[in-house]
């Protein structure tokens, strides 16, 4: 008799439950979900859509964020390490080099949002269109805030918050502020 690991079972349990239609009720094993639709802003322009800018920051946000923490710890919990401004500069504009392929559009209930690291609609079922322009804008993004704000006062303000989502979106001026804030529902293209 052969043995079966628990992960193996339930992924045998999966797939006949996927090739018996009528299994616990239902009358289709199939689960689908539809991509975005991509208008011609989106897929052919080389700036990030303004009801994008607000998830976009806080992506680079998070990821500036664990950057600058993974930099500062020490190992064994002895406390943090001081950084260069040598240092800061090339860890920040690493994150902005990345290949971005972990973040794409995503309809999540009737609106296009973003989906990445440190975003809430990483974790919501569906088809995430990622590629394309997308890693190219939010390439730009990075290096516009690095530029905007510098490498230095960013890593002040995480010595000081640890967060850098707060000061870099939702200050008075950041794309994630209310006044500055814009949707685009999905139906808004109709």
């Amino acid at each position: 008799m052969v043995s079966h690991g628990p992960v193996a079972v339930f992924g045998m349990f999966l797939m006949m439950l996927c090739l018996a239609p009528g299994a616990l009720g239902q009358t289709s094993g199939v689960i689908s979900y539809n991509g975005p639709d991509v208008n011609s802003e989106e897929s052919e322009s080389m700036h990030m859509p303004d009801y994008l800018r607000c998830d976009a920051c806080r992506v680079i946000a998070y990821k500036f964020t664990q950057k600058l923490d993974k930099m500062t710890t020490r190992p064994r919990g002895r406390g943090e390490k001081e950084l260069l401004l040598s240092e800061i500069i090339e860890g920040l504009e690493n994150i902005c080099d990345e290949d971005w392929k972990d973040t794409g559009v995503k309809e999540v209930e009737g609106v296009k949002r973003l989906s990445g690291p440190g975003l809430e609609t990483k974790e919501v079922p569906g088809v995430t269109a990622s590629g394309q322009k997308w890693p190219q804008r939010l390439h730009e993004m990075c290096h516009m805030y690095i530029g905007d704000i510098g490498e230095e006062q960013l890593y002040n303000v995480f010595k000081r918050e640890r967060n850098l989502e707060k000061f870099m979106c939702h200050r008075k001026n950041g794309h994630c502020h209310p006044k500055n804030l814009k949707v685009k529902k999905v139906n808004d293209e109709l």
